[in-house]
Parts: C-alpha cells; sequence; structure tokens
C-alpha cells in the first residue's frame, strides 16, 4: 500500500496529529489505525483508517466473551534515519499461536508485518527520538461478530494502534509476592496474549500498590512457589555470576525481550540456566544476605530491576538499591542495538520501509 491509496483526510489526519503532552505508557493513542477484516474464510486487504471508523458492538464475541488477543513491540527512531521495528516476524508467529489457542484465523505473516511497519512508517516523523523512548504498537485481533452465541465469531478484525511514549523510568521497584492469585492455569490461556490475562491481573495489581509496590510477581497455579512471571514481564535473577529464569511452562508467556535477553547473555559470555526458581529459596538467601540482582524483561521496560520482595503484610527483602552490575549491561547491550548505537548481530530490527 502506498500512500497513493490512502484517502487525503487520513493523511491529513496524520499530518495534523498533535502528540499529547501526557505520554505515559499506552495513553497517547493516535488516531489513524491499519485494519484488515476477515470475512467467509478470506482477509481483505490492509486499510489504513481512522480508529472512529472502526466500530465495534457491545453485542459482539469480544465483548460479550472477551475472545480477544494482542501483542506489543516498539519502533525505534533515536539515531536511525529509518525508523526500526524490534522483532516483528517473531511478533507475526507468536500472534498466530494466540490465536489458535482462540479459536481464531492466523493473521498472515506478510499482513501483520506489513500492518505494523505500513503505520509506524507513516508517523515516522512522531516517533519519539529521546533515549529510551520509542513509539509503541499495538496490534490486536478479536471476534466482532453481532452474536451472543457461546461459539467462536465467524468475522474477525485485525487493528494495529499505535501511541508515543515517553522515556521509561528505570528506577529500582518493589514486587508483591502473590500468594492469594493465580494468574493462569495449567492448560488455560497464560502461555498466550489473550486480552483477558491481562484484565485477569488488575485485582492483584491493586493489591500491591496499596503495600507500594508496582506490581506482582505471580507463583505457579499448582504449588504456589516457583515463580512464573510478573503481572506484565518475564523475570530473572544473578547468583553465583550465573543468570536464571524460569524455564517456560505454558501456564505464562515466553517473552521475546525475555528470548532476547537470553541471546545477549550467552553472547556476552554470561552463563544462562532456565529452572524452576523458588520464591522461598530466593526469600531465604536474601534474609542471609546473599548477593543477587533481580530484574523483569518486557516490551515496555525492556529490563527493569528490582529493589525487593514484598509480603501482602508488609514485609519487605530488599535485592538492593541500585542496578546490579549484570543487569545493568544486558539493558545497556540491547538497548544499545533497538537505539542503533551498536552492531545489529541477531537480525531483530526491521526497516519499516
Amino acid at each position: 500500500m502506498t500512500t497513493a491509496h490512502i484517502r487525503p483526510e487520513i493523511l491529513a489526519a496524520i499530518k495534523n496529529t498533535i502528540v499529547p503532552e501526557d505520554k505515559t505508557f499506552g495513553r497517547a493513542l493516535f488516531p489513524v489505525i491499519a485494519a484488515a477484516t476477515y470475512r467467509n474464510g478470506t482477509w481483505s486487504d490492509l486499510e489504513i483508517k481512522l480508529d472512529t471508523e472502526h466500530a465495534v458492538s457491545a453485542g459482539s464475541v469480544v465483548v460479550q466473551y472477551g475472545q480477544s488477543i494482542f501483542e506489543g513491540m516498539k519502533a525505534y527512531r533515536v539515531t536511525q534515519d529509518i525508523p526500526q521495528i524490534f522483532r516483528p516476524y517473531d511478533h507475526a508467529k507468536r500472534f498466530q499461536r494466540s490465536a489458535d489457542r482462540l479459536c481464531m484465523p492466523h493473521v498472515p505473516e506478510e499482513l501483520f508485518v506489513s500492518a505494523v511497519k505500513k503505520i509506524a512508517d507513516l508517523y515516522t516523523d512522531l516517533i519519539p527520538r529521546e533515549h529510551n523512548s520509542a513509539l509503541y504498537v499495538r496490534p490486536a485481533l478479536f471476534g466482532d461478530d453481532y452474536s451472543l452465541e457461546i461459539t467462536p465469531s465467524a468475522g474477525y478484525s485485525f487493528t494495529v494502534h499505535v501511541a508515543p511514549t515517553v522515556p521509561f523510568s528505570v528506577n529500582m521497584k518493589s514486587v508483591l509476592i502473590e500468594r492469594e492469585n493465580t494468574r493462569a492455569a495449567v492448560g488455560g490461556t497464560g502461555g498466550v496474549k489473550a486480552a483477558g490475562n491481562y484484565a485477569a491481573s488488575f485485582l492483584s495489581v491493586q493489591r500491591a500498590r496499596s503495600v507500594g509496590c508496582a506490581t506482582s510477581i505471580w507463583l505457579d497455579p499448582i504449588e504456589h512457589r516457583y515463580v512464573e512471571e510478573l503481572s506484565l514481564m518475564n523475570f530473572f535473577i544473578v547468583k553465583d555470576e550465573k543468570l536464571y529464569t524460569p524455564e517456560l511452562t505454558k501456564s505464562f508467556l515466553p517473552g521475546l525481550t525475555r528470548q532476547s535477553i537470553l541471546q545477549m547473555a550467552n553472547h556476552l559470555g554470561i552463563e544462562t540456566v532456565e529452572q524452576p526458581i523458588d520464591i522461598n529459596e530466593l526469600v531465604a538467601d536474601l534474609k542471609k544476605g546473599r548477593e543477587i540482582e533481580a530484574f523483569s524483561s518486557g516490551t515496555a521496560a525492556v529490563i527493569s530491576p528490582i529493589k525487593s520482595f514484598k509480603e501482602i503484610d508488609g514485609q519487605e527483602f530488599v535485592v538492593g538499591t541500585e542496578p546490579g552490575p549484570v543487569t545493568s549491561k544486558l539493558r545497556a547491550a540491547l538497548v544499545d542495538i533497538q537505539e542503533g548505537r551498536a552492531e545489529d548481530l541477531f537480525g531483530w530490527m526491521q526497516n519499516v520501509k
């Protein structure tokens, strides 16, 4: 699709877009989206349109039964002349795995990547250029049949929204050890990006904030003992000069940033270990004063260092007051590739055109 095929009023809307002052993650949504629809077993051509033109009924399958998935990635233009997106083809593959779990059709890989590249390209001039800033790109797929029948939708909408993000805070954070609620069950949807997973985490995040924590850390759904992930991010610790992360199960998400960190660590000569991490053993080590680094990883913050773990009764187990050396080294190495200051040896970055 070239700009010649986009309606003049849509190009004008892009040109006249004013970046909101509040660019807190996800809030400053831009008005123009990329979209396609699935009807009678076939995908339409990609369309660039106003978000307000893509209406969804309150009687749709997505609203009534939550048949919805999404992905999240970033377009960077800090030093780059041409914006670049981090691992769009890998996001496309994971999007298809999520679609399988929720009985939805695959969005073809090329349609997915074309959509995220096209909308980022159209908004090139509004991509933030500060360090730790980017254009957040949110593809979504949802059932849009007007129906209350308890069955998968026959029709679907694929949309891509974008929002600029301000420099993300890399300040140390505290996290709540979630011992009361469970985010996902064995055999559930925890291993894919189903929209309902995130709604299910809201209560725990509120509990976390009530005791001064940024978010929650979830434990396994069977023994409530082994760390799985944070509400929005994967989990790592550094101990005895090794980098540990929970081995993947089907009850939590295989993050692409997680995968990138493991690749980067191996490249830097840091030994990596994927195995269960017992929260009680971790707390015991911290009580003994053992030197440990802890951080979470995800699209939004890339790597976010953890200051402490807390129980709901206020007990706190401090990791440290400054990011550890391995945490800092990994974050700098990954962000340098994303922002174009270092050679991309892994083939992660894709030009938008």
